[in-house]
């Protein structure tokens, strides 16, 4: 990725920021980065592509700093963890992605419900990871339903907070939450109650990831796109083949059937 096109998606974070995604046009963008409609048709076929781009952007950045959190402490060390979440929760808020995200989904566009879908689904898989490296290894069948139950407790504690205005700090709900998440694994163990297998988020992970469909349909789309942005000079005619492109693409993946060979 240049600059130009991380440029163009930093100025759309901002207006995400400022008003949302849902009143937040292609025009906003055009105007907030400086550019013409085919310099934005060059780089992104849609609001919709660059809003992908940009979370992922952010969940990347957001990954290799957790990480180097965790370098030179033991996995198991809980006040690391605690820290991970910690800074989890303060970049999240920085960079509005929990209100970004519900906007973008109220959208209801497929790619994007796609996109945010399996970020939530890889961000459970991380905390039941986590749990499995620091709770003892007897309440391993119950960890998975427990990160399930604190990944509920962390969001709707911090949206119940800045609903009521009453401010509790990240820190003081992180704490709460793992040591009566805590409470609820050793009760489910003791009661031998298990709610969800933890292989159905495997399986759900490994359909994301690999989905011949979807790959060799992306891998053709982004083929596609190159091209015309390569040969169509036209800007008119460069921006009604990308939207073409993209309108078939979204298509194929919201019917998620295979082509019919004749």
């Amino acid at each position: 990725m240049n600059k130009k096109q991380r440029d163009i998606i930093e100025h759309a974070h901002k207006l995400f920021i400022e008003k949302g995604y849902s009143d937040t046009s292609v025009q906003d963008i055009f105007e907030r980065s400086d550019i013409s409609k085919g310099t934005f048709y060059k780089y992104f076929s849609s609001k919709s592509e660059l809003s992908i781009s940009l979370l992922s952007i952010l969940h990347e950045s957001m990954r290799l700093q957790r990480e180097k959190l965790l370098l030179g402490h033991k996995e198991s060390d809980r006040l690391v963890f605690e820290e991970q979440l910690i800074f989890m929760m303060r970049f999240n808020e920085e960079n509005k992605l929990h209100e970004i995200i519900d906007d973008m989904l109220v959208s209801n566009e497929t790619k994007l419900f796609h996109y945010v879908r399996d970020m939530k689904a890889k961000s459970l898989n991380w905390i039941y990871k986590r749990f499995q490296q620091i709770f003892p290894q007897e309440l391993a069948p119950y960890l998975f339903d427990g990160a399930v139950v604190f990944n509920g407790m962390l969001i709707n504690i911090f949206i119940t907070s800045k609903t009521l205005n009453h401010i509790l700090t990240i820190e003081e709900i992180i704490r709460y939450c793992i040591k009566y998440t805590e409470v609820n694994i050793r009760a489910a163990s003791e009661q031998k109650e298990q709610l969800f297998n933890p292989e159905e988020l495997f399986s759900l992970l490994d359909d994301q990831s690999n989905d011949l469909l979807t790959t060799e349909l992306t891998r053709a789309t982004t083929i596609m796109k190159r091209f015309v942005a390569k040969n169509v000079m036209n800007e008119t005619q460069q921006k009604t083949c990308l939207e073409f492109i993209t309108f078939i693409s979204d298509e194929l993946m919201q019917n998620n059937t295979p082509p019919v060979n004749f």
